[in-house]
C-alpha cells in the first residue's frame, strides 16, 4: 500500500510503497507497526482514513482482546483496534514508488484514468465507433430529423399562407378606408348642400312672411282710403245746387246699378262701393247708444 501522511515519520515516509506481511493476531507484540482497517463509524466520527499503519503501545485482553496504537509523530488513537480489523505488520518500504498509486487513488487521478481510457478506446475503435454512430444516427436520429424537417416545411407553408392572407386583408382594409374617406367627403358635401337648402328655405319663408305682411298692410291702407274719398265727394256735391231741368215724360228711372263700376262678388271694392244715402246714414248714426 502507498504511504500517505507524516504520522509515522521518520520511520515511514510519505510517498513510499509499503509491503504488508500477514501475521497472527496472537503474535502481535508491543512495538510492532501494524496495518489495520478503520471501521466506517470510527472514520466518520474521528475523520480517519480507511487504512492506518501505527505502532502498538498496548495489547489488551480484558474485557476484550484488542490493541491500542499510536503514531510516532502524533498522539494515541482514541479507539481500540479489533483483531478482525488487523491486516498485518509492516515489512519493507520502497521510497517514491507509492506516488503513482496515490495519484490514481485521488479524484484527479480517477478523472485522468477515465479520460485516458476513453481516448484509448477512440483511438483503437474509432472506425467501429464511426460505423456504429452512423447506424445509430440512421436508426434513431434520422426519423426525428426527418420529422423535424417536415414540420419545419409545414410551418413555413402555413406562415407563408398566413402572410398572404394578412396582405390581402391589409389591402382590403386600405380599400375600405379609402371608400370610407370618399363617402365621408360626399357626405360632407351633401350635408353642406342640405344645410344651404335649409337656409334658403328659411330665407324664402321669411321673405314670404314679409311679403304677406306687406300685402296685408297695403290692403288695409287701400280699404281705409277708398271710403273716405267717396264720403268726401258725397258731402261736397250737395253744396252746389244745379238748375232744375224738366224731366222728359218718356224717360224711365235709371237703376242704381247703371253707371256703377262692377266688381267681382266678394271683392273689397264691391263692398266699398256705397251710395250717397248709405254714406249719410253711416255718418249720422252715432257710434254709441246709451
Amino acid at each position: 500500500m502507498p504511504i500517505l501522511g507524516s504520522s509515522m515519520e521518520p520511520t515511514l515516509h510519505s510517498g513510499g510503497l509499503l509491503m504488508i506481511e500477514p501475521v497472527d493476531a496472537q503474535d502481535v507484540e508491543v512495538g510492532d507497526i501494524i496495518v489495520y482497517n478503520v471501521p466506517s463509524l470510527v472514520r466518520e466520527h474521528y475523520n480517519y482514513p480507511p487504512v492506518v499503519a501505527h505502532r502498538v503501545i498496548e495489547v489488551r485482553t480484558h474485557p476484550m482482546f484488542g490493541y491500542r496504537t499510536k503514531g510516532d509523530n502524533t498522539g494515541e488513537d482514541p479507539f481500540t483496534i479489533r483483531p478482525e480489523d488487523l491486516r498485518g505488520t509492516v515489512g519493507s518500504q520502497i521510497p517514491y514508488l507509492g506516488l503513482p498509486l496515490l495519484f490514481f487513488q485521488s479524484q484527479q487521478g480517477l478523472i485522468f484514468v477515465v479520460v485516458a481510457l476513453i481516448l484509448l478506446a477512440i483511438f483503437l475503435y474509432g472506425g467501429e465507433l464511426s460505423h456504429g454512430g452512423g447506424i445509430l444516427h440512421r436508426g434513431i436520429f434520422s426519423p426525428v430529423i426527418n420529422e423535424e424537417k417536415r414540420t419545419n416545411r409545414v410551418l413555413t407553408r402555413k406562415i407563408d399562407a398566413t402572410e398572404q392572407r394578412m396582405n390581402s386583408t391589409e389591402q382590403a382594409l386600405e380599400k375600405f378606408a379609402a371608400a370610407i374617406s370618399e363617402y365621408a367627403e360626399h357626405l360632407s358635401s351633401h350635408t353642406s348642400a342640405i344645410k344651404g337648402l335649409s337656409e334658403a328655405s328659411q330665407e324664402l319663408k321669411r321673405s314670404s312672411a314679409e311679403q304677406n305682411r306687406f300685402l296685408m298692410h297695403m290692403m288695409e291702407n287701400m280699404g281705409q282710403t277708398e271710403p273716405g274719398r267717396e264720403a268726401t265727394a258725397s258731402r261736397v256735391e250737395p253744396a252746389v245746387p244745379e238748375p232744375e231741368e224738366p224731366a222728359p215724360e218718356a224717360e224711365k228711372p235709371v237703376p242704381a246699378e247703371v253707371g256703377k263700376k262692377q266688381f267681382p262678388p266678394g271683392c273689397v271694392k264691391s263692398r266699398q262701393q256705397l251710395t250717397d244715402e248709405e254714406i249719410l246714414k253711416k255718418l249720422k248714426k252715432p257710434k254709441y247708444q246709451v
